[in-house]
């Protein structure tokens, strides 16, 4: 067996970030703790890894096979010939929606980037002052992150989506750390959250393992095991197993009680990272496991449909009693994890990857709101009461973000997301999974517009204008005019998907 070839353009994606942490920490290694060196290499790989991922996805889009680390005649990969199915025997292979989500990870990375590298205080020392976290370390872990969301987005088989899932978690328990501090940074509930989910993916896979007889994911992979009904049995035990990984990923009730505690603790620049970058390689994995579910799909889709109904009302109710915008949001991430789930209950990976886009793009959003706002410290909801009259720019991002995740104008991306997630479900008649959509719908919009009604009453006493972070405001800029962008051209974010 000859040795795989690499196509540097199809896993540029990939490669870029990887390449990118490993330069950040030569550099830091000559140049300690210099602001400047480490941001720039970071940003310049991310541009690189989102170049290429819009590139393979109009390469994808237009029919092309696109992949790399082809491994012809692996055994380790052999699969029995399914009808009308066919075999790849690459580890790494491109969709359009795997490529959408590869451009999503690095350019949330980016914005995550930027709030990381703003500038905090002196290095100075003590046994009363927290050290200020070393830049280059702070990167090398933000772009590792993105290189396992990368990696797992088009990963197919097993070895790359183990590592690539625990590759885009691991390091942001570090991250949690150098930003928070040991005891109160939720670090704790991250890396214990990671290392039950991983321990439940390693025995899902080796069930997948035993069942096929493959590392292959994928409907090919799975189809023989899915003829035989004590196969049967294993494969679909090890589906569920992979599914409850991934469901810590994504915070899906009942494996969401790290979530709450966690964002409130880390800050603004880590709770981004999670709700985008982590969330982006969460959907990656998820939307591999559906496709290797392909024979059992029938058996596995009531665990599936109770996990996405569940989380979004769940999710839902407890975001009405958040007290603080971080909470708030985190409770919101549990609500939109079951919407991101709900299509993939039908086998629309379209749908779910185009729903998430626009959720990514809201939250980053609303975030870098938050995080331009917090310069005196943490808010709670009812600092924002007024926002409008003393900072009409941010109340404007963050009115039309938090529009967006209600699905109300002029949140139309927000919408057409939601109306994109029900489509499949009730083309298929699975109303036990569209009608409680609708409650949840119903209830978010109480969530959402809870927080927009305190941005446009007036404030209590006449208090002057906030303090405010300048880059957090360009960051929550920018995002703003993609959100509106969005909004006048939704396939922007949600591609084929969009009605």
């Amino acid at each position: 067996m000859s040795a795989p070839a690499l196509d540097l353009v199809v896993a540029g994606p990939v490669l870029a970030p990887a390449v990118g942490a490993v330069a950040v920490l030569a550099l830091d290694a000559v140049a300690p703790r210099r602001r400047l060196p480490a941001p720039i290499v970071g940003t310049l790989a991310l541009l690189v890894s989102f170049a290429l991922a819009v590139l393979l996805r109009v390469r994808a889009d237009g029919g092309a096979e696109v992949t790399t680390l082809c491994l012809p005649q692996d055994p380790a990969l052999a699969t029995t010939d399914a009808p009308s199915m066919v075999a790849s025997d690459c580890l790494l292979r491109v969709s359009t929606s795997g490529a959408l989500l590869q451009a999503l990870a690095a350019a949330a990375g980016i914005a995550v980037l930027v709030l990381l590298a703003r500038a905090r205080g002196s290095l100075a020392e003590g046994p009363d002052v927290r050290p200020v976290a070393d830049p280059g370390v702070e990167v090398a872990l933000l772009l590792a992150t993105v290189t396992g969301a990368s990696a797992v987005a088009v990963a197919h088989d097993l070895g790359t989506w183990l590592v690539g899932l625990e590759l885009a978690t691991l390091p942001v328990v570090a991250l949690a750390v150098m930003r928070g501090g040991t005891r109160d940074s939720g670090a704790l509930n991250l890396i214990t959250t990671s290392i039950a989910s991983f321990a439940i993916a390693v025995v899902g896979a080796g069930l997948w393992v035993t069942a096929t007889g493959s590392l292959r994911l994928g409907g090919v992979a799975s189809w023989a095991a899915g003829q035989e009904d004590q196969v049967r049995a294993v494969l679909t035990l090890g589906i569920v197993l992979l599914v409850a990984a991934v469901a810590f990923k994504l915070s899906l009730v009942p494996f969401h009680a790290w979530a709450p505690t966690t964002y409130p603790r880390a800050g603004a620049e880590v709770t981004m990272l999670l709700a985008s970058v982590s969330t982006v390689a969460a959907l990656g994995g998820m939307v591999a496991v559906v496709h290797g579910s392909a024979s059992v799909h029938a058996t596995v889709q009531p665990a599936l449909s109770v996990l996405a109904v569940v989380s979004m009302l769940v999710g839902a109710v407890l975001a009405l009693r958040a007290p603080d915008p971080l909470r708030l949001i985190a409770w919101s991430g549990v609500t939109q994890g079951g919407w991101v789930l709900a299509p993939l209950v039908a086998a629309d990976v379209d749908a779910a990857v185009g729903y998430l886009a626009v959720y990514v793009v809201a939250v980053v959003a609303a975030l870098a709101v938050v995080a331009a706002l917090t310069v005196d410290g943490p808010r709670r909801l009812e600092d924002d009461r007024g926002l409008l009259r003393r900072r009409p720019l941010h109340a404007a991002v963050l009115g039309l973000a938090l529009l967006t995740l209600a699905g109300l104008p002029p949140g139309v991306a927000g919408l057409l997301a939601k109306f994109v997630v029900l489509r499949p479900l009730a083309d298929q008649g699975l109303w036990w999974v569209a009608l409680p959509a609708v409650v949840a719908v119903v209830l978010g919009l109480a969530v959402y517009l809870r927080w927009v009604a305190l941005l446009l009453l007036p404030a209590d006493d006449h208090r002057e204008p906030e303090e405010v972070d300048p880059t957090a405001t360009r960051v929550a800029v920018v995002t703003g005019l993609v959100l509106l962008a969005a909004t006048l051209v939704p396939m922007i974010l949600l591609g084929t998907g969009t009605p």
